[in-house]
């Protein structure tokens, strides 16, 4: 049974139209359930809390009442209250004969929609997952506990840019996994990366202005991007990552992958980070957006410095997220501003969102001063080290002239990248019908880059296994019969 929540606002008298405020009242509540704002078996007010919100005389209402319960549209139940039926439900037909215009920006936004399901697959091999089944549910639980009590009267509003004793903890988490000396008010908490990546969008491009972007690319990103009307410049990537000597004379920002390229998983050579920072620090205005997402897991390597810690003329704006290394739920991330651009940062998140949840972000801070997180990341290091091994012996059959692995030394995907004939998006799918990701719809001008985007995260060790044996058997089948079955593009 519904309770009654719906909009009165359609329903409230229009006094100087001179129609009998019964007929009005018993026509727009009529509307409201033919155009489906009222459902079927929605309760409705009763007549005299009705009357009152509308002011309304209780017998205009409960004449209207009775109109539509002699129409059929609504029934009475006794000691229940009266309710929509299920008689005389048909959609009103639109007044306009044609589709209504959209604004720019809403069509823009609309157009943006295909870039969320590129960017996600299905199963175990999902790229960018972690292991939700180990999330530390006892440890997390006990934070939450704690900043419940702290916080439990405490209902006004916090500071835009996050509370203190998160950004203390996330200044002190990045200077010992990362190197990072940043201070807590560089720090801007943020609903993870993607919204990090949409206020530096905000914050610093430029109507129209280009924004370099690897090929291929994370596919949200680029919608952030295009959402904000700037003007994509791909710049190819290799096996070290973006290749510096094709960057443009001239862009507002730059978005890069250094430590682990998404998709192919490349890590960005120190002189090309020496190059990529000289190539902004020479041009006046333009700022690099540092997406170093999943950077905490290593495997039998230690991952070059940010390029924040190299940074002299404080052009980089870094991004991290917990999204990779607890789960997508928690929805939060974190942006560290250059210092010269901190209050810039702080004040554009308040006119944009005026923060995350206090009782989210207090129990985040908890779990991190006392430890937990930093021991979770070193348990799910041995974990994913072992299923990534996995993975890897199970493509092996499929490895040859044909088809090879980028780079799999840190985070949370390897790339299997295949023949420029090799149709990936056509074959997109593995054991038990799971999409894959395809490297293709990841890219943006270059058509020699086939593949798939393999998570080694989401799943058990034999599911994992299971599922890249099914796509290494499809491989082999594949190539067989290429002559047959695949075509140039």
């Amino acid at each position: 049974m519904r309770e009654p929540l719906y909009s009165l606002e359609p329903l409230f008298p229009n006094r100087l139209s001179g129609e009998n405020l019964a007929v009005q009242l018993a026509r727009r509540l009529r509307e409201a359930v033919e155009s489906g704002a009222l459902p079927l078996g929605t309760r409705l007010l009763g007549s005299r809390e009705l009357a009152k919100r509308l002011g309304l005389g209780r017998n205009t209402v409960a004449l209207a009442f009775e109109q539509l319960t002699a129409e059929g549209y609504f029934e009475t139940q006794q000691g229940a209250g009266t309710f929509v039926a299920a008689s005389h439900r048909k959609p009103l037909r639109s007044s306009a004969s044609s589709p209504r215009p959209k604004s720019s920006r809403a069509a823009r936004a609309a157009s943006l929609r295909g870039y969320f399901s590129i960017a996600k697959g299905a199963g175990p091999l999902r790229p960018g997952m972690p292991d939700l089944a180990k999330f530390p549910a006892a440890s997390w639980n006990r934070s939450a506990k704690k900043a419940l009590r702290v916080y439990d009267g405490d209902l006004g509003y916090a500071p835009a840019s996050g509370l203190q004793s998160l950004r203390e903890a996330i200044a002190v988490h990045v200077r010992q996994f990362r190197g990072i000396a940043a201070q807590p008010d560089q720090i801007v908490v943020v609903e993870g990366a993607q919204a990090a990546i949409h206020l530096s969008a905000f914050v610093l491009g430029r109507p129209h202005g280009r924004v370099v972007v690897e090929d291929p690319c994370y596919a949200l990103a680029r919608a952030a991007f295009e959402m904000h009307d700037l003007q994509l410049y791909p710049v190819r990537v290799d096996r070290d990552g973006l290749v510096v000597d094709a960057l443009p004379r001239d862009a507002a920002l730059a978005f890069v992958t250094p430590t682990h390229q998404f998709p192919l998983g490349g890590a960005l050579p120190f002189g090309r980070r020496s190059a990529l920072l000289e190539w902004a620090a020479r041009r006046d205005g333009t700022y690099i957006i540092e997406d170093d997402y999943d950077s905490e897991f290593t495997f039998k390597t230690r991952p070059l410095p940010p390029l924040q810690t190299l940074d002299r003329e404080e052009r980089v704006v870094y991004v991290g997220s917990f999204s990779k290394t607890l789960a997508p739920a928690v929805r939060l991330g974190y942006i560290i501003a250059p210092p010269h651009l901190a209050s810039a940062f702080t004040t554009a998140r308040a006119c944009t969102s005026l923060g995350v949840s206090i009782a989210l972000q207090a129990t985040l801070a908890n779990f991190i001063a006392e430890g937990h997180y930093a021991r979770h990341i070193r348990r799910m290091n041995a974990v994913y080290e072992r299923r990534r091994a996995i993975l890897i012996e199970a493509l092996s059959p499929a490895l040859g002239a044909d088809f090879r692995l980028g780079p799999s030394q840190s985070g949370l995907h390897v790339a299997l990248i295949g023949g420029r004939r090799f149709d990936d998006a056509g074959t997109a799918s593995a054991a038990n019908g799971h999409r894959l990701v395809a490297l293709s719809q990841l890219c943006i001008r270059r058509r020699d880059c086939r593949g798939y985007v393999l998570g080694f995260t989401n799943g058990s060790d034999r599911e994992i296994q299971s599922a890249a044996s099914e796509v290494a058997k499809r491989i082999g089948l594949k190539r067989a019969v290429r002559p047959a079955l695949i075509t140039a593009k």
